[in-house]
């Protein structure tokens, strides 16, 4: 057996609770959990170690929903952006993301899935198209412009030739001919999503007895809880058995907000069915001043980004963050927390038993925590992408 990295001395959280331990790397994968320093020395080979200092290891941070980082958006159709964000978000935990599309032109959404399919890069894990079958009524900072109405011969000019490369579409239950599109988006396989919409209860719920199973950040730009329509908050909270994304800044949703979520998720038995995400722009880490999303000028003030006249325009939230605040603002443990940005996220991808756990078999993606949930290294695919200086 060739073994290419060691980490050792670890708090790993693992499918079967937190052990401490190793874990042995053999071309991208993990072949071994425990005390492994016999397989190591009688393997004859000597691999790079990582000490994790007693710190936790845990899976690879999957976010589901970002549009960039690091002075980049999937948008710009360039290599050096897209890697930027990559390198952006491996310092804070993520190994593997969905490149998101905000609504733009089709030869434009075409152009970066083009370029992002041609690179085929380890930390892309496939794209989500945030438009543009979205509702005007609640475009949020969707570009106008660009939002078309659902039509199948319209989806198909823009996925063509990207089908295989497609996870998530989102789209407005509520919309004509919508029930069409989703059937298009269920045919080549991908996640049909409820976004951006003024839907009825009764609209969504068609939409998922049609095959719907996930809410891009549910609360944010849908129809709200109300006592004669429960909207689509309601209808998520009905369907048991669909994903529910949320952007745990303390922005987008109050604190309190994501605790009542939580906590009735953790009484019906539920939480599988949540994942964080950041949903961030290219003004994540960056300085204070005016950027782009989707064409529209965004300003960053803070941790708020907001277009002109007001409207949130993505975050600049990054999973560590994230797994930090629903800790925080619903007095999760860090295995409980940990599980919302890696098997959840990798359950609702179908990605099986490859990623988001730390098991025999999987793929070797890991993050180095510290007890304040700092990023002290983060691993893809059995390879060091980060590591803090002095850590």
């Amino acid at each position: 057996m060739t073994c290419n990295l060691w980490i050792r001395n670890g708090q790993l959280i693992t499918p079967k609770g937190v052990l401490h331990g190793d874990c042995l790397i053999s071309k991208g994968r993990i072949v071994e959990i425990g005390s492994v320093g016999t397989s190591v020395s009688n393997s004859g080979y000597r691999p790079l170690v990582l000490d994790a200092e007693e710190n936790y290891v845990a899976p690879g941070f999957i976010d589901l929903h970002v549009h960039g980082g690091g002075g980049g958006d999937f948008l710009d159709a360039d290599p050096e952006a897209i890697q930027r964000i990559l390198a952006f978000h491996a310092a804070h935990g993520t190994t593997g993301l969905l490149a998101t599309l905000a609504t733009s032109s089709v030869p434009e959404m075409r152009q970066a899935m083009d370029v992002i399919d041609s690179l085929q890069l380890p930390g892309i894990l496939g794209v989500y198209l945030e438009g543009p079958f979205l509702s005007r009524a609640k475009k949020g900072a969707q570009n106008e412009d660009h939002l078309l109405p659902p039509s199948v011969s319209s989806f198909h000019r823009l996925v063509n030739d990207f089908q295989h490369m497609i996870k998530i579409v989102a789209f407005a239950p509520e919309l004509r001919e919508s029930d069409k599109l989703l059937g298009e988006i269920l045919a080549m396989r991908a996640i049909p999503s409820i976004a951006h919409t003024a839907a009825s209860y009764d609209q969504v719920m068609k939409a998922i007895a049609l095959g719907a199973s996930e809410f891009t950040h549910l609360f944010n730009a849908m129809s709200g809880l109300h006592h004669r329509d429960p909207g689509a908050v309601g209808a998520a909270l009905t369907a048991h058995h669909t994903t529910l994304e949320i952007i745990a800044d303390g922005i987008h949703v109050h604190p309190w907000v994501v605790q009542f979520l939580v906590e009735w998720l953790i009484q019906k038995g539920q939480l599988d069915r949540l994942c964080l995400m950041t949903d961030a722009i290219r003004a994540a880490g960056m300085e204070n001043g005016t950027y782009t999303l989707g064409g529209l000028l965004v300003t960053l003030n803070g941790r708020e980004a907001r277009l002109e006249d007001g409207t949130l325009a993505g975050s600049v939230l990054t999973m560590d963050k994230a797994v930090k605040n629903v800790m925080e603002f619903a007095g999760l443990s860090v295995p409980e927390a940990i599980q919302l940005a890696t098997a959840n996220p990798a359950r609702t991808l179908r990605l099986g038993a490859r990623k988001g756990s730390i098991q025999i078999g999987a793929d070797a993606d890991f993050v180095v925590l510290d007890e304040e949930i700092n990023v002290k290294a983060t691993i893809r695919a059995g390879q060091p992408v980060f590591r803090r200086e002095g850590g």
